[in-house]
């Protein structure tokens, strides 16, 4: 990757940490505005990029890492953090979809890392769907978890807490269908790894 774009890359990473720290500084000065998991995650979510790296053995392309920052910037800041889940229709259930087709790439390099690529491609599409349900099971378990410890409402409304679940779930397992059927597809992937 050119050196302009490691920078513009770095450049958006900052710039979601610091989102995170004004986040949390907020959170810790003012007592109604409870977003820790959103300033934990931000602080987190970042470096997740590295991680499946290293993971993986594999290398994102530009253009990936932004669409990745993309949906960071868009699930964390401005749905958690600016509170968009609870003022905006159905912009909770179009951001799960959203994770369920990036959530597929990663599978997909699960796939290539584990050596299987060459499987068929039933096996692949059904793998990727899979896996990137576990991902929206487990980002759901970290909602919960900071409504249930952090005395949040990422689930919206604990009463209808297990409709907003089921409805995440589906979102996201739609999205992760969608990812399989795409990385599935002739010269998607080259298309995605391109420079």
């Amino acid at each position: 990757m050119k050196a302009y774009k490691r920078g513009i890359l770095l450049f958006i990473k900052v710039s979601l940490l610091l989102f995170a720290v004004v986040v949390g500084i907020k959170c810790f000065t003012d007592p109604t505005y409870n977003k820790y998991g959103g300033f934990l995650a931000g602080l987190v979510l970042p470096f997740l990029p590295e991680v499946v790296e290293k993971i993986f053995k594999c290398k994102f392309t530009f253009r990936i890492s932004l669409i990745y920052y993309a949906f960071l910037f868009i699930a964390l800041d401005m749905g958690i953090c600016m509170d968009l889940y609870k003022t905006w229709p159905f912009f909770d259930k179009a951001v799960h979809f959203c994770s369920g087709v990036f959530s597929a790439l990663v599978g997909h390099y699960a796939l290539v890392y584990f050596k299987v690529n060459k499987s068929p491609k039933l096996f692949k599409a059904m793998f990727i769907m899979f896996f990137s349900m576990a991902i929206g099971v487990i980002w759901e378990f970290f909602e919960f978890g900071c409504d249930k410890f952090l005395g949040q409402s990422m689930q919206q409304l604990i009463s209808v807490g297990v409709d907003d679940t089921m409805f995440d779930l589906i979102a996201a397992t739609l999205g992760a269908g969608l990812g399989g059927y795409l990385l599935i597809i002739p010269n998607f992937v080259e298309y995605l790894e391109a420079e």
